[in-house]
C-alpha cells in the first residue's frame, strides 16, 4: 500500500512538472513570436501603400552597410542630423552619452549625458538646440551642445513631462523635429505604441520659458492602424514634410504623407534596397536637407542610404 501510494505521488508530482514545462514553453513561444521579425507585416504594408507622387524610400540604395562605429561598443540608440555642423548626433542610454558622428560613421567625439536615465530619441532643432528624450522618465529635455562642448548636462535644461507610464520602459521611444509646422514628433515604443505630435508654436529654447505645448495623437488615415508591431524611431523628411517611421521587430521603414496614407516602405532585410544583411536591431533613423537616409542599429553599426536617379 505504502509503495502503491509512493508511485501515485510519484506520477501526480511528473504530470504537475509537464504542466509547468508546457506553460513555460507556452510563454516562451508566446513572448519569440511578440518579439521576432516579422517580415509578412512588411508584406501586408506594401499591399496598402498606395503609390504617391512624394513617395521617396523605393528608389533608396544602400552605400554604406553594418558599419562598426569604432569607439562606441554597444547600446547605439536615437540618430539626427544637424544642418548647422552637417554631421550626425546618436545617444546611447548605457552609459547615457551623446555621440557626434560625420556621415560616414565616423565617431568625431563622445560625451556624457549628465542626469539622463535611459536616453532613447534626439531631435536637432536649431543652430546647437537639441531635444533629448529620456524613456523610463518619460521626459524631452532641450540642451545646447556646443562645438567645443565635452559633456551634456540635463540637470539644468528646460524640459517636458509626458506624464508616467504603466510600463516604465515604454516611454518616448524616439524624437525629430517638424520645422515647418514647429512640432516636435515623438513615438512610443509599444503598449500603447503611438505617434505625438507636440505643437510649440512660440517656444524658444534657452531663454528659461517653461515651453507651451499643445500635445495632440497622430493617427494613420488606414483605420487598421499601424502595420507595425513596434516604433524604434520617427523621422520627418525635411523637403516632403512626410512622417518615417521605423519598426525595428519587423525591420522596416514606413513612410506615411500629410495626409496620414501609406505613401511607401522600405523593408531593411537582405537582398532588399541593396543590403547584404538584414538590419539586426534598427534604432535611429535620420535624413538630411539633400535626402541621405542614415541609420543606426544596437550594437554600434551605421548604415547610409542614397536615392538612385
Amino acid at each position: 500500500m505504502k509503495r502503491d501510494t509512493q508511485v501515485l505521488g510519484w506520477r501526480l508530482r511528473r504530470r504537475r512538472i509537464a504542466a509547468v514545462m508546457a506553460l513555460l514553453a507556452l510563454v516562451a513561444i508566446c513572448l519569440h513570436l511578440n518579439t521576432m521579425r516579422l517580415p509578412w507585416h512588411g508584406a501586408i504594408a506594401a499591399e496598402r501603400a498606395a503609390p504617391a507622387a512624394n513617395a521617396q524610400l523605393a528608389r533608396y540604395q544602400a552605400t554604406e552597410q553594418a558599419k562598426p562605429v569604432i569607439g562606441i561598443r554597444d547600446n547605439l540608440s536615437g540618430l539626427t542630423y544637424s544642418p548647422h555642423t552637417h554631421t550626425l548626433f546618436a545617444v546611447i542610454n548605457r552609459p547615457p552619452s551623446v555621440a557626434e558622428l560625420n556621415t560616414r560613421g565616423e565617431l568625431l567625439r563622445l560625451m556624457p549625458l549628465e542626469g539622463a536615465d535611459d536616453p532613447e530619441g534626439i531631435a536637432h532643432i536649431d543652430g546647437n538646440w537639441f531635444a533629448i528624450a529620456d524613456e523610463r522618465r518619460n521626459r524631452i529635455h532641450w540642451v545646447e551642445i556646443m562645438p567645443e562642448g565635452r559633456q551634456v548636462v540635463l540637470s539644468q535644461a528646460q524640459s517636458l513631462a509626458l506624464g508616467d507610464t504603466e510600463i516604465k520602459n515604454f516611454g518616448v521611444e524616439g524624437l525629430s523635429w517638424d520645422g515647418q509646422r514647429r512640432q516636435l514628433v515623438a513615438v512610443t515604443e509599444k503598449w500603447p505604441m503611438q505617434v505625438l505630435r507636440i505643437s510649440l508654436p512660440a517656444f524658444a529654447p534657452g531663454t528659461g520659458a517653461s515651453p507651451s505645448v499643445t500635445v495632440k495623437s497622430w493617427e494613420p488615415a488606414d483605420p487598421t492602424g499601424l502595420p507595425t508591431t513596434d516604433l524604434a524611431s520617427v523621422e520627418v523628411d525635411p523637403r516632403t514634410g512626410n512622417l518615417l517611421l521605423l519598426g525595428e521587430e519587423s525591420s522596416v521603414l514606413y513612410e506615411y504623407d500629410r495626409n496620414g496614407d501609406l505613401a511607401g516602405l522600405m523593408p531593411l532585410w537582405a537582398g532588399e534596397s541593396g543590403l547584404e544583411r538584414t538590419i539586426p536591431q534598427p534604432e535611429g533613423v535620420a535624413m538630411d536637407g539633400a535626402g541621405v537616409l542614415y541609420l543606426v542599429s544596437e550594437p554600434n553599426l551605421f548604415y547610409r542610404f542614397e536615392k538612385r536617379s
